[in-house]
C-alpha cells in the first residue's frame, strides 16, 4: 500500500471508533511479514471529552474488519479462516486434542466451551489479539462441524454414526444437545442424499 492509503485506512478507522474529535498519531511498521499501523489516540477529545473505552478491544477488531471489507482489503478473519482449514485439511487430526496441539503448533489457541452441565458446546479460537468463536471465524468452525470432521478423520464407524461423548484433555465431556440434533440432522441428510444418489426411494 502506498503512503497515501495507509493514511485513508487510518483516517477510515478512526473514524469508525468514533475518533475524529481527538488527536491521533499513526506510525507505519513494515518489521513483520506484513505491513501494519500502530494508532494511538487521545482519550480526551478535543472538546474536553472522555472517550469511553469499554470493550475497546472487541470494538477495535469489529472497527477494523469493517474498514477492510469498506476498502476490499484481505479481512482477518479471511486469514484466520484460511489459516484454520488449512490445519484441518493438511493435518487431519483424530481426535479434539489433537487439534488443539496442532492448532497451538501454528499460534492459534484453542479453547473448548464447556457448559455447566459438563457438555461440549463449541470452541473459541484466539490468534494474535483475536478471540472469535468458532462460528464467528466461519459457519464451518462451528462446534458440531469440527467434531463431525474429526470424526470423519477417525477410523471408528461407530463415532461417525453415534457420537454422544468426546475425549478432551484427558476428560470425557458430553456433547451438547444442540452439537447432537445439528450432526444427527446432517447424518440423515446425507444418508438421504447417497440413497438419492443410488435410485433408493422412501
Amino acid at each position: 500500500m502506498t503512503r497515501k492509503e495507509l493514511g485513508e485506512l487510518a483516517r477510515q478507522f478512526l473514524k469508525e471508533m468514533k475518533l475524529t474529535n481527538h488527536q491521533a498519531i499513526g506510525f507505519v511498521h513494515r518489521d513483520k511479514q506484513h505491513t501494519h499501523i500502530h494508532i494511538y489516540v487521545n482519550r480526551i477529545s478535543l472538546t474536553g471529552e472522555v472517550y469511553k473505552d469499554n470493550f475497546i478491544g472487541k470494538r477495535s477488531q469489529v472497527a477494523a474488519d469493517n474498514v477492510a471489507k469498506e476498502l476490499e482489503l484481505t479481512r482477518v478473519r479471511e486469514v484466520q479462516q484460511e489459516k484454520l482449514q488449512e490445519i484441518m485439511l493438511q493435518s487431519r487430526p483424530r481426535s479434539l486434542d489433537e487439534y488443539i496441539s496442532k492448532m497451538k503448533d501454528k499460534q492459534v489457541k484453542v479453547i473448548p466451551s464447556i457448559n455447566k452441565s459438563n457438555q461440549l458446546q463449541g470452541f473459541r479460537f484466539i490468534y494474535k489479539v483475536t478471540n472469535l468463536k468458532g462460528s464467528e471465524v466461519h459457519r464451518s468452525m462451528s462446534g458440531n462441524n469440527i467434531v463431525q470432521q474429526i470424526s470423519q478423520n477417525s477410523s471408528f464407524t461407530r463415532m461417525k454414526e453415534s457420537l454422544q461423548t468426546v475425549q478432551l484433555l484427558s476428560s470425557t465431556f458430553q456433547l451438547s444437545t444442540g452439537i447432537i440434533k445439528k450432526m444427527a440432522k446432517d447424518l440423515v441428510k446425507g444418508t438421504i442424499r447417497r440413497a438419492l444418489g443410488t435410485g433408493i426411494e422412501f
